[in-house]
């Protein structure tokens, strides 16, 4: 089965799953609201941008290549958020506006945190540099002082002429779309922000955040092949069930992907992977009658525990063990 979103929203059902398609939509909601700005502006190269970038960027989180969409969302939108704001910061000189001092410090502000947020994300995606709670500090800042420029940009009229557009270039912004579109771009903002918060400091997993892993050898992909469980007791008694480096689901149900026919066992029952990093199984229990270790331990409901390799676990009831491999 293809890990998408809607697959995790289904099988998964955690808080991580769900927040993760509330984002998709929102993304999806951006690239709308910029191709609705493009057909008011009539080709404005800057929408034409934002709405590539936006179903881009839908695409990889649809089928869940977060350390991709997260490398994407800064590498492409920080750099293209920079470049916008230069070009209208030197356009506004020809409609006569002035620039002030907090105007060309939170400009250089920009630049800054731009660049430093797509080196740090370079570092991280493709080293085994851990600089995801800078990443995130910066990602936040960086969004900060974006939206912060743009409202100024708009308060000119009510705060005086500190931005670098008067009322003849915001009737033109107007005419072109720039409300709508600046919605999209702050909605992007916005989800970018979230995403990193969400992933580095939330109920995104973000174990198998390094791009660098997915570039493993023959040896690596066939060590994870052989990661899974062992059937003990029950439907898959003498059977080995193989991980194959993803998350697989236990239930009774026909969506799950082991299926154990049981009264004990709910239809989607728990998830199981295995963390590569750690050394560890992870298991979340889902279910009703729960996810039992041989010594008689219940597993907490709709969080990941480490389990140890070699350790039974007992699904619903001891009816029905496995063996984690």
């Amino acid at each position: 089965m293809i890990d998408n979103i809607f697959t995790a929203l289904t099988h998964e059902k955690t808080t991580g799953a769900i927040l993760e398609f509330i984002l998709w939509c929102t993304v999806c909601s951006a690239a709308l609201l910029s191709l609705i700005a493009l057909a008011m502006g009539g080709g404005e190269i800057t929408w034409i941008l934002l709405m590539l970038f936006s179903v881009g960027l839908a695409v990889l989180m649809a089928f869940r290549l977060k350390a991709i969409a997260l490398l994407y969302s800064v590498g492409v939108f920080y750099l293209l958020a920079f470049f916008i704001h230069y070009f209208r910061f030197s356009f506004g000189y020809s409609y006569g506006a002035s620039h002030s001092p907090i105007n060309i410090l939170l400009f250089v502000l920009t630049l800054m945190l731009s660049l430093a947020i797509v080196i740090c994300a370079f570092i991280h995606f493709f080293s085994n540099a851990n600089l995801g709670a800078v990443l995130t500090i910066l990602v936040l800042c960086g969004s900060g002082a974006i939206f912060l420029l743009q409202a100024l940009m708009y308060a000119s009229e009510y705060i005086g002429e500190i931005s670098y557009i008067n009322s003849d270039h915001r009737a033109w912004m107007n005419y072109r779309g720039y409300w709508i579109g600046t919605v999209a771009f702050w909605m992007l903002l916005a989800v970018v922000a979230t995403f990193y918060v969400c992933f580095f400091w939330g109920p995104i997993d973000s174990r198998r955040g390094k791009i660098i892993g997915s570039g493993r050898s023959a040896a690596g992909r066939a060590a994870a092949a052989a990661y899974g469980l062992q059937g003990i007791c029950g439907v898959y008694a003498g059977r080995a069930i193989s991980l194959q480096g993803r998350t697989i689901t236990i239930g009774s149900g026909e969506t799950a992907h082991v299926v154990l026919p049981d009264a004990y066992v709910s239809k989607i029952h728990c998830a199981i992977r295995f963390n590569a990093v750690t050394g560890f199984y992870e298991i979340m229990d889902q279910s009703a009658n729960g996810v039992w270790l041989a010594n008689g331990t219940r597993l907490q409901k709709n969080i990941y525990h480490a389990v140890q390799r070699g350790s039974v676990i007992c699904i619903g009831s001891a009816a029905q063990q496995f063996q984690l491999l």
